[in-house]
């Protein structure tokens, strides 16, 4: 099948994954802020990078999508926007940047509701002895179309700057819809068990923190979510100020269903449950919510969004 949604260049990114992020190890359970907060273009119907951007209307490379349109590239001239960055990107002590200019297609920042807390989180600190969830790369072996998702975190009280040193928190199913840690989730049967049950394995994958740099950003390296029944195709994320008790957001970011039913047809990993997938497993929840904007080749999807909090 052809790309519908653009080649990446994938030696623009490789580099952004091979160093470490800190390893802070912190404790206090979070508490949920009232607000989300996306930043999106005055009438832009048609989704941004931090909205309901389909991927089809030019990629966050700059090429042009099906309707001649395109975005800023990565490397490209920043453009004027209430919520630009300025400086380098990903990484500890700002090294290898990830440029700002990738994030920027918003020209004004709009409030929308956060999504309910999903369930299996796990706090960094949260068992003893345990791997440090501190990491850029969560896939642990796990097949799966490889995932690259870029999350900056900006502050609606402040103009729209980047929160430097927040904790972001990413978890999400494998491509046969289990999550790690936890038994007892069936992913063809809605899960209706509770939210905060002990972990009961010692498995990992799928699931990370990083601290944002100083430009608000934070990329992993993942996997594509597969489906599970019930839920469209998602990521949880949790962020919160480094050593704070109350979390900036907690929400979900969701996919075009396009997008995951051609990888889901396409990529090997998702093979076995590619066909009869419910409705409500692919279609996002009606509204404005979180959804990167996305491109797809062959064995790789790449997401791009802003996180726009009240901090």
């Amino acid at each position: 099948m052809g790309n519908r949604q653009g080649a990446v260049p994938r030696d623009l990114l490789d580099w952004v994954f091979n160093r470490r992020q800190p390893l802070v190890k912190l404790g206090a359970l979070a508490i949920i802020a009232p607000v989300l907060v996306s930043c999106r273009e005055d009438g832009d119907t048609d989704g941004d990078l931090s909205g309901r951007g389909t991927g089809d209307r030019g990629d966050a490379w700059g090429r042009p999508g099906t309707n001649g349109t395109s975005t800023t590239g990565p490397f490209g001239a920043s453009s004027s926007s209430a919520c630009a960055g300025t400086g380098g990107g990903v990484g500890a002590d700002g090294a290898d940047a990830l440029a700002p200019s990738i994030f920027e297609h918003a020209g004004s920042c709009g409030l929308t509701a956060t999504d309910i807390g999903g369930p299996f989180f796990i706090d960094d600190s949260e068992i003893p002895n345990d791997i440090s969830l501190f990491r850029s790369d969560i896939r642990d072996d796990h097949p799966g179309c490889e995932l690259r998702l870029y999350i900056r975190l900006l502050d609606a009280r402040n103009n729209c700057e980047p929160i430097a040193d927040a904790e972001v928190y990413v978890w999400h199913c494998d491509a046969d819809g289990h999550y790690s840690s936890f038994e007892n989730q069936p992913p063809s049967t809605s899960y209706t068990g509770v939210a905060d049950r002990t972990p009961e394995n010692l498995d990992r994958f799928c699931r990370g923190v990083q601290l944002s740099d100083r430009n608000g950003i934070v990329g992993f390296t993942s996997i594509y979510p597969g489906w599970d029944a019930g839920r469209p195709v998602h990521v949880n994320m949790v962020a919160r100020i480094n050593g704070a008790a109350t979390r900036l957001i907690t929400t979900q970011l969701h996919f075009d269903a396009d997008l995951s039913a051609e990888v889901f047809q396409n990529e090997p990993a998702y093979a076995a449950r590619s066909t009869n997938i419910p409705a409500s497993s692919l279609n996002p929840p009606p509204g404005d919510v979180p959804m990167p904007r996305t491109t797809y080749t062959s064995g790789l999807v790449t997401g791009i969004l802003n996180i726009i909090v009240n901090a």
